[in-house]
């Protein structure tokens, strides 16, 4: 019996710390991501978090907004043009080789999120 109140409260536990751990990663996180997948050089690595940094200010801006409005459609508008505009930023730093990649990069990410609808 004492195991098996053991084994509830061990779950609980986990359960409670999965869900306290951030849904997005964090503007570095996703910076060093890419500076992986597309070999960035330093400079590009720079701006691309500057971008990412700036995004997810406006974002959290928009969130709350949200919150207070309760408009979630205008809200996923405007988020959806900010991730379109924050992909433009960080295009427009890449050379040919890097942007074919971040294409492919992008084409993926949307497949996994068709797939999490699903």
């Amino acid at each position: 019996m004492k195991r098996i109140m053991y084994a509830v409260m061990l779950a609980l536990f986990a359960v409670t710390v999965l869900a306290a751990q951030p849904m997005r990663r964090t503007p570095e996180e996703r910076t060093a991501q890419l500076k992986k997948e597309l070999d960035l050089n330093a400079k590009q690595e720079k701006q691309v978090l500057k971008i990412f940094t700036e995004a997810d200010k406006e974002r959290e801006g928009m969130f709350a907004n949200m919150q207070e409005s309760g408009d979630r459609d205008q809200a996923r508008g405007k988020m959806m043009k900010l991730l379109e505009e924050t992909d433009k930023k960080v295009e427009a730093l890449l050379t040919k080789t890097q942007l074919k990649k971040y294409d492919e990069i992008k084409k993926e990410r949307r497949e996994r999120m068709k797939e999490r609808r699903n």
